[in-house]
């Protein structure tokens, strides 16, 4: 989310006592402020305004007030001025305007247009789709309830269908995020297998993908797994693979390299994740299994409205980006930014301050009670490696507003805006920032449909081979256990089927059985399998 186009003002329009104004201003020459003059003394306080040197933006009579530019060391006195009634900050506003989550650009989806996107049929199984969500289509899109008693496809309790739906088909307009494909082409079809609990059983799984595939669907997201693989669901996998039918899920997010169903199927293909820095996500499963990664730590996307989050974080009047930690307090808090090391102790010196801290040695929520057991009115955690930095308080009850930076900005506060004026706001929203393998899966589901709706006599396979042959190769050279082929690359896999055709191009034709790499020919079938299982068919 830049700063740019943040969904609100990094500063709040509560007005400030004067005591925060000059606060404020001592981080600058000149604080920009209302000054409220008392009845019919606006003359009097203009020409105390122009002999402390100030400068005079806008003179609203009606109001009794003038906006100005005042050198920081004239507040005191204009506080005492008989004829001013209150001063208070001018706060800043910004363009009410959605943001593009990283990952949109990262993976080229933002180079290739969706307008042909109504050809396809995407299927999320998931925990249902919150119709009627600002930033989600009420068009082209369709579900099934689970008979088990999930509930109705188009409400979400669990809110991670929602946002799975999001990433992949966030409405291009003037709030929240867009998707991979955000002009409300792509059919959508919901099969809600999960309620509030969040789990089912592979049976509840394969016959939500018979529903998918009597939908018409080519491609079906799974942001879900289990450890168990079971004979009957990789048989229903394999069937509808067989049929034309492209099957995505998430790769596991146990951090080991066990196997995930159905990602460990022949005939699903299995998502990795990496972060915004295209590093691999710790807790993403590594195993022979894996076949490709997209982005999936810090996704921003949608959740029903009114329980996700919105937060700013502005020092010295410039707004950072900024991830509210999960199950952490509301509030809007402003002090002086004050280095609370490590916080694996209360912050000394924290009273009435918002506390800069640095990840590491002890738990999100600790570093939190130790600067709100000092006095500290919010917490600012900054990453201790590249990239944003998404927590969670757990079971943790915090009173104070906190919030997740990038490592570069938390290095640069640290060392150059100590002292400084600064403000934390988390409130209610419509939007989260979540991570996983989960979140990796829509992008590569999505992409895999745009890019199929620009070649829709293509076949599944030919489209699982193009994005292989075109990730960016981000670990070993070649395939490997950690990122499989790459980055998916929404752009270079459609430049590839425009210049070599659905049958790909560059690969040597092969016989049946024999080892094959992406984008091969085979004189018989097609490459079917992964890693070392990888087979021409």
């Amino acid at each position: 989310m830049s700063t740019h186009n943040r969904v609100c003002a990094a500063l709040s329009s509560l007005a400030f006592g004067l005591s925060m104004v000059a606060s404020s201003a001592l981080a600058a020459d000149n604080a920009r402020v209302w000054v409220v003059f008392k009845d019919g003394k606006g003359p009097a306080v203009q020409r105390s305004l122009n002999a402390a040197g100030a400068k005079v933006h806008y003179s609203f009579s009606e109001l009794n007030a003038y906006a100005a530019s005042v050198p920081a060391q004239a507040l005191n006195g204009l506080k005492n001025n008989p004829n001013v009634a209150l001063i208070e900050e001018d706060a800043k506003r910004f363009p009410l305007a959605q943001s593009s989550p990283y990952g949109i650009a990262m993976t080229q989806a933002n180079l290739v247009s969706d307008a042909n996107a109504g050809n396809r049929k995407l299927c999320i199984i998931d925990s249902g789709y919150s119709l009627g969500h600002e930033d989600l289509q009420s068009t082209n899109v369709a579900g099934h309830n689970d008979p088990t008693g999930a509930g109705n496809w188009y409400e979400d309790q669990n809110h991670h269908g929602t946002h799975v739906a999001g990433t992949i088909a966030a409405v291009n307009n003037a709030v929240g995020v867009v998707g991979v494909m955000p002009n409300s082409k792509i059919n959508l079809f919901i099969v809600k297998v999960f309620d509030a609990a969040g789990w089912a059983y592979s049976s509840s799984l394969v016959d939500a993908l018979s529903k998918c595939r009597t939908a018409g669907s080519n491609v079906v997201s799974m942001s879900l797994g289990g450890t168990m693989s079971n004979s009957s669901e990789n048989t229903a996998f394999a069937n509808a693979y067989a049929a034309g039918v492209l099957s995505i899920a998430a790769a596991g997010n146990d951090g080991n390299t066990r196997t995930s169903y159905p990602a460990g199927y022949a005939s699903v293909v299995s998502v990795a994740a990496v972060d915004s820095a295209k590093a691999h996500a710790d807790f993403s499963q590594v195993n022979a299994d894996v076949e490709i990664s997209g982005p999936g730590v810090g996704v921003r996307s949608t959740v029903p409205m009114g329980t996700g989050k919105t937060e700013e974080f502005a020092v010295a009047g410039a707004g950072y980006e900024a991830i509210a930690m999960e199950a952490g307090a509301n509030g809007n808090a402003t002090g002086a930014l004050v280095d609370c090391g490590i916080g694996s102790a209360t912050c000394a010196g924290a009273a009435g301050k918002v506390c800069l801290i640095e990840r590491g040695t002890v738990s999100f929520a600790e570093k939190v009670v130790a600067c709100q057991n000092g006095g500290g009115v919010a917490a600012v955690i900054y990453n201790n490696t590249s990239g944003s930095l998404s927590g969670t308080m757990g079971t943790t009850v915090t009173t104070i507003p906190s919030v997740g930076i990038t490592q570069a900005d938390g290095q640069f506060l640290k060392a150059n805006r100590i002292g400084s004026s600064s403000n934390v706001n988390v409130g209610v929203g419509n939007y989260a920032y979540f991570d996983g393998t989960s979140m990796a899966t829509p992008h590569v589901s999505a992409i895999a449909a745009l890019v199929w709706s620009q070649f829709p006599t293509c076949t599944n396979v030919n489209i699982r081979n193009a994005l292989n042959a075109t990730a960016e190769d981000l670990g070993a050279a070649g395939r490997d256990n950690t990122f499989g082929y790459g980055l998916a690359k929404t752009k270079a896999a459609v430049d590839y089927l425009t210049l070599n055709g659905c049958g790909g191009g560059g690969g040597t034709c092969q016989a049946a059985g024999t080892t094959c790499s992406a984008g091969s020919q085979c004189c018989s079938g097609s490459c079917t399998g992964k890693g070392k299982n990888k087979k021409c068919g």
